[in-house]
């Protein structure tokens, strides 16, 4: 889509004004469904936002203890759903590991709950990827759908007082800068 986008003015420059309109048009389209698409994405965070973290049925793995996030309360909690195939979560673990490291003696409390179906594929992946924070998992699919996860990974950032004041889609190593900012405010309240 994006080649069209890049060609056709080329083409279009060569053939005439008779193509025009239809160029025009078909980047209205464009713009129009890409506008609607993270309209529907905002709105549908928007729900939890400013509501209290839900409970959802992770357990770790060593004793398969499920997550209770009222224990965590008078701490910022990042809570971010990961899934092994999903290429931006494998990228984002050496920033979420940085992150730990810096702020964690602040306040900040990472959790990050595997979706993955086979928990022993989860395993084997962070074998290979260690992080140095708290991973719990979910194979059931219900913290996801809890949660009203729209992307992988999801991140939901929680205030000390166990509300969810902000909600990230994806990841980009561009993201950094966002997501640090929005945890250090966090931090920064009581």
């Amino acid at each position: 889509m994006v080649c069209m986008l890049l060609i056709l003015p080329v083409l279009i420059l060569k053939s005439g004004d008779k193509h025009l309109s239809a160029y025009i048009n078909m980047v209205k389209n464009l713009l129009y469904c890409l506008v609607t698409f993270f309209l529907c994405l905002s709105l549908a965070r928007a729900d939890l936002v400013d509501k209290k973290v839900p409970l959802c049925p992770a357990e770790s793995n060593s004793n398969r203890q499920r997550i209770d996030f009222s224990d965590y309360k008078g701490q910022v909690l990042l809570v971010d759903f990961w899934a092994t195939w999903c290429p931006p979560c494998k990228q984002s673990i050496p920033f979420l590991n940085a992150l730990h490291t810096e702020l964690s003696d602040k306040g900040l409390k990472i959790i990050a709950i595997n979706v993955d179906e086979d928990r022993q594929q989860a395993q084997r992946f962070l074998d290979s990827y260690p992080i140095q924070y708290q991973s719990v998992f979910d194979s059931s699919g219900a913290c996801p759908e809890t949660f009203d996860v729209k992307a992988m990974p999801s991140s939901y950032f929680v205030d000390r007082k166990g509300v969810i004041r902000h909600v990230h889609l994806g990841y980009r190593r561009s993201d950094q800068q966002a997501i640090r900012q929005v945890l250090l405010n966090l931090l920064k309240e009581d």
